[in-house]
């Protein structure tokens, strides 16, 4: 192989997708870049997932070395997530998600501007395309971060950030791994863990054009389901999504000890804090006194009474919605 030649894996990810997955192992059967491998890993799907991949993969005549996996267990998207290295040859890896669509040419996008920077980004990423549940494009969306150089973001902000870049759009070498390990927290989501490592060391590289068809549920049944949501259920959604910020953070803590960036550990553990006393005082489980003088010894008061206030106001409109869903039903 060449110098300029990057052996690529592009790796498909999938789990109960049946409906999406023929589109989405087109997208990867279409690539046109090379060389290049395809790795198709299905995490124990009980659906008929794995059935359509073996069944396309056996009629596949293409140019690109294809490799099934099936895992015996459902490891979940973190410990499927861990397990890409060791199914990839590839320099270069793509991700791509079972009901996701990349666009033919995604991988020669992306290995294009990994040896712009000389081999040195870590990780690429791009926009989208949005579609929705039918294939129609509806619209563009962009990561809230463009690279590390241009995202007019600080890296002490992107620390304590819950939105960094769409993670279906992720490309990364195996440095993330080599610098960082594993990802420890399996609540994590991967995008705000690899995202930030690969700002931390300064590799984060951003392509403008849209690589992807992304599949994009929204609309009128989504907002009807908000507007029929109960007051436990948005709690537990609330709750949920705060765990998982808390384990991003915790995984962001022990890459920065495991690299020695003593920096910006009191920014991301402050900020730990302050997610596990709103998540304190969701869950309604704490002694009102106590959390206070909790609060004060950490300068997290206004974070308190700020969240103290926002629960007692969404249980008083969910109370007030469901009278008024009762009466009308009664009327």
């Amino acid at each position: 192989m060449s110098d300029d030649k990057v052996l690529a894996t592009f790796f498909l990810i999938t789990y109960n997708q049946e409906k999406y997955i023929r589109e989405a192992i087109e997208g990867a059967f279409g690539q046109t870049y090379s060389p290049m491998e395809i790795v198709i890993s299905d995490d124990c799907s009980t659906d008929g997932t794995f059935r359509i991949i073996e069944e396309m993969c056996k009629k596949y005549v293409g140019q690109h070395k294809i490799v099934v996996n099936r895992n015996d267990r459902n490891l979940g998207l973190i410990g499927h997530i861990n397990k890409i290295t060791n199914l990839s040859s590839g320099e270069l890896i793509i991700c791509a998600a079972g009901d996701d669509i990349s666009l033919p040419h995604r991988t020669e996008k992306v290995v294009e501007r990994y040896l712009a920077t000389g081999r040195r980004a870590s990780l690429i990423h791009s926009s989208v395309y949005l579609i929705d549940i039918a294939g129609n494009r509806v619209g563009t969306r962009h990561p809230p971060v463009i690279s590390h150089a241009e995202n007019g973001m600080s890296i002490e902000d992107m620390a304590v950030s819950g939105a960094l870049i769409n993670g279906a759009t992720a490309s990364f070498t195996r440095k993330i791994e080599e610098t960082f390990g594993l990802i420890r927290y399996s609540k994590c989501i991967e995008d705000l863990v690899m995202g930030f490592r690969s700002a931390l060391t300064g590799s984060l590289e951003y392509i403008s054009e849209p690589l992807i068809l992304y599949r994009h549920e929204a609309g009128m049944s989504a907002r009807s389901n908000n507007r029929n949501q109960t007051y436990d259920l948005s709690l537990k959604k609330r709750i949920r999504d705060q765990e998982i910020f808390l384990a991003v953070l915790a995984q962001r803590i022990e890459d920065l000890q495991r690299i020695g960036n003593v920096n910006l550990l009191p920014v991301v553990k402050s900020k730990r804090f302050e997610v596990l006393l709103r998540r304190t005082v969701w869950t309604r489980n704490y002694r009102f006194v106590k959390l206070i003088s909790y609060s004060f010894k950490r300068g997290l008061l206004g974070v308190f009474v700020n969240s103290f206030i926002l629960e007692k106001k969404r249980r008083i409109f969910f109370s007030l919605k469901k009278l008024m869903n009762k009466h009308a039903v009664n009327s």
